[in-house]
């Protein structure tokens, strides 16, 4: 035993490697990690700052409908003849649109959405605005369906959808166009009249609409069955997408438009009609095929469609595949086999579980979308559901020069998961940003009908 062993006078050598310590502490002080750390902090207060600002509106908006609704009722209380009172609305309307210097149509449809929102039917959305926890956007999506219900069921729809748009955990927050689908669902769960009915009184009321824009533009909007949109849809980002080329300087939008208006005014050289096959996947209950039964089948991407169009689309289809899925939720859970390109039935697959792409608040839908490889095939990547997601173009070229990072949560490793933890159900993907802010995006819960 030396001399000096066991002495406590004698100073110990520090344990462990303090100069890599020293180098850690030093680093964490460095002008640069100083910079970095500024920056993030900076750009978390702005983007807290921008959903500060939607609850503010949020906020306002429901005071408004109430100062508007008690303006109305005032009106309406002082008319001196019963068809002055009949003309409360318009009045109303008139005197707004003379305080904001704005135009009549424009004062009448914020009269019309803020005496809808004072309907008592809807006040689960009223309180909802109060509190910030739904936006204006959202709220009109409510309200637009919330007719379609009838008076004594309307509290309960409004509820629902409510729940349905503001999460407890808000990463589960389904984005517009997911909102709008589910809530299209949810009608069907408290509508009256079956969709088929529904829908044959509103088909008279389609139309084609052209609103002059500025710059020599305008804009064309049609009002038609869902099938047919969905179909003309596709059709256009089919024969766009067969255009495309190394010589081509036009965009996909640009390239829509061409075709759009080339089928509409006559075929030319650049944007042939025909040998371009198109798809729409319509997914039909077994039940509502044969005829037992009336759920609603769904046109992947845009939404529900009444069953008689679904039988009738199901007889002139081509191409008929037999999907597996959950019987409680209806979600897909197997379709195709794995191979170096994604096969069709593959496609078919994330068609049905993605919808759209899986960026953050995206809707394209799945016909305007990529099959892409989270992890780069180059990379060790495999051709399978739980290593492909759907993504529009644009969200395909952020991810690729490496600006956005993606990856399945189900691919973490086994190892990684503590004796606690489930595995995440498939297809879940955590987002990173340019900033260093991640987001999680879920396929749609809701899912077709169970077969």
């Amino acid at each position: 035993m030396g001399e000096d062993e066991g002495d406590p006078s004698v100073p110990k050598e520090p344990e462990g490697e303090p100069e890599r310590e020293i180098a850690d502490a030093l680093a964490s002080v460095s002008p640069a990690a100083l910079a970095h750390e500024a920056h993030t902090a900076y750009v978390e207060q702005l983007l807290k700052t921008v959903r500060v600002l939607e609850a503010c509106e949020s906020r306002m908006h429901a005071l408004r409908a109430h100062v508007v609704s008690a303006l109305h009722e005032e009106v309406r209380r002082a008319a001196s003849s019963r068809v002055a009172a009949a003309e409360a609305v318009s009045v109303t309307a008139s005197e707004i649109a003379a305080a904001l210097n704005v135009g009549q149509r424009n004062a009448r449809s914020l009269v019309d959405e803020c005496l809808t929102l004072a309907d008592p039917g809807l006040l689960p959305v009223l309180e909802a605005l109060r509190e910030g926890r739904l936006t204006r956007r959202q709220a009109r999506a409510v309200v637009e369906l919330a007719v379609v219900v009838p008076p004594r069921k309307r509290a309960a729809f409004c509820a629902a959808a409510v729940a349905m748009a503001c999460p407890d955990d808000p990463s589960l927050a389904p984005s517009p166009g997911a909102l709008g689908r589910r809530l299209r669902r949810l009608v069907e769960k408290y509508a009256d009249e079956p969709l088929a009915e529904r829908k044959e009184r509103a088909a008279a009321t389609r139309r084609v609409d052209i609103e002059p824009a500025k710059d020599g533009m305008c804009w064309l909007t049609a009002h038609l069955p869902v099938e047919v949109g969905a179909a003309i849809d596709t059709r256009l980002e089919a024969l766009a997408r067969s255009l495309q080329g190394p010589e081509e300087e036009r965009g996909i939008g640009q390239l829509r438009a061409d075709v759009f208006r080339d089928l509409m005014l006559g075929s030319s050289p650049e944007s042939p009609v025909g040998g371009v096959r198109t798809e729409v996947v319509v997914t039909v209950p077994a039940r509502t095929l044969s005829g037992e039964s009336d759920t609603a089948a769904e046109i992947l991407g845009y939404g529900p469609l009444d069953a008689p169009t679904a039988r009738l689309l199901a007889a002139q289809a081509e191409t008929w595949t037999t999907m597996w899925v959950d019987p409680g939720s209806g979600a897909p859970l197997a379709l195709g086999r794995r191979r170096y390109s994604p096969s069709l039935a593959i496609r078919r697959f994330l068609g049905a579980r993605d919808r759209a792409c899986r960026f953050p608040g995206c809707d394209k839908p799945a016909a305007a979308t990529e099959a892409d490889h989270t992890i780069e095939w180059q990379d060790g990547g495999e051709t399978d559901t739980a290593n492909l997601a759907l993504l529009c173009r644009e969200h395909h070229r952020l991810k690729s020069l490496g600006l956005w990072r993606v990856r399945h949560v189900e691919s973490r490793p086994r190892e990684d998961l503590s004796s606690e933890d489930h595995a995440p159900p498939a297809g879940v993907l955590e987002w990173s940003s340019p900033t260093g802010r991640r987001y999680i995006t879920y396929p749609e819960s809701d899912a077709p009908p169970p077969f």
